[in-house]
């Protein structure tokens, strides 16, 4: 059982989770839009630590158990998000400071990053403003990432559009309703579905916080504010691109053209969607330990 901590980032709290033993090769792992840090399975930060890594999750803010901000109450609606038409209440940046506030809470000089869609964006970012922090970087369920009409090129957005079509209660049964129809359009239709899974995600979640679709705009908001990636100044550390051959949301020519301006490794998982599915949790623990090894033996310059 994991204990919930907390980094500080100014008035900014995140709350974070520890798998793993100080000593284990630190891999900070950063969650996509809108959810909480338990959409990143407990099972796979499991099988990290058994490749022998110290494996650390947390909540970005406006989801789970970090600071939200709800003060913010006209939160954009999706046509200002997609136009940029009004400037959000915080930028990407801003999320990718907070990720180095949580190295910070943990000591760490510098860890591996392993970044999930939105993820793979701040993880690129974190690497881009403070490169000596960042040892590696893991980019999964991630597309050609500069400039919002770019990604979208490279999407599917009736897949989005989807997303939010459905009403579920407002409850804690309506919460894991929506985790596991969520969390089932994302996955693999060619892999079974574990939807009492995803429900007890949906339910832990609900205790811990509801979620917010206006935080999850807000999210969404700041993705679209920041339009330089500056790949140029990135560090030269080691790069894997990791894509599903069955994501709905993301396809293979933006995976493919991600790794190909990041000069990265590129591989697709066979029935891997816009998810880390359990049949290919030891495939990817051992993909990241090989990139990880490759990090040690070579020199790191920013």
């Amino acid at each position: 059982m994991t204990t919930v901590q907390y980094a500080h980032n100014g008035t900014v709290r995140i709350a974070y989770e520890r798998f793993g033993n100080a000593g284990g090769e630190p891999l900070l792992f950063i969650n996509g839009l809108g959810r909480n840090m338990l959409w990143i399975p407990d099972g796979l930060c499991h099988t990290l630590v058994a490749h022998g890594f110290d494996v650390v999750r947390y909540d970005h803010r406006d989801s789970g158990l970090s600071t939200h901000f709800d003060h913010h109450t006209s939160a954009p609606h999706l046509g200002s998000v997609i136009r940029a038409s009004r400037t959000p209440p915080y930028p990407l940046t801003a999320l990718a400071d907070d990720a180095v506030a949580v190295l910070d809470a943990l000591d760490w000089d510098s860890a591996n990053l392993v970044g999930g869609s939105m993820g793979a964006g701040v993880a690129l970012l974190t690497a881009v403003r403070a490169p000596a922090r960042v040892r590696s970087l893991t980019l999964t369920t991630a597309a050609y990432l500069p400039g919002a009409a770019k990604v979208f090129r490279h999407i599917n957005p009736r897949i989005l559009l989807g997303l939010g079509g459905r009403k579920f209660g407002k409850d804690e049964e309506g919460e894991a309703e929506m985790t596991a129809a969520v969390m089932r359009m994302l996955a693999s239709p060619h892999v079974p579905f574990d939807a009492d899974a995803a429900r007890d995600i949906g339910r832990r979640s609900f205790r811990r916080r509801p979620f917010d679709p206006q935080a999850e705009r807000r999210q969404l908001s700041a993705g679209r504010s920041d339009q330089t990636w500056a790949f140029d100044r990135l560090p030269d550390v080691p790069i894997q691109v990791i894509n599903g051959l069955d994501d709905p949301i993301v396809r293979a020519a933006g995976g493919l053209e991600l790794a190909r301006r990041l000069r990265a490794q590129i591989r697709f998982y066979p029935g891997m969607g816009h998810n880390l599915p359990e049949h290919l949790w030891e495939t990817l623990a051992d993909d990241v330990h090989t990139l990880t090894a490759d990090a040690r033996s070579s020199p790191r310059s920013p």
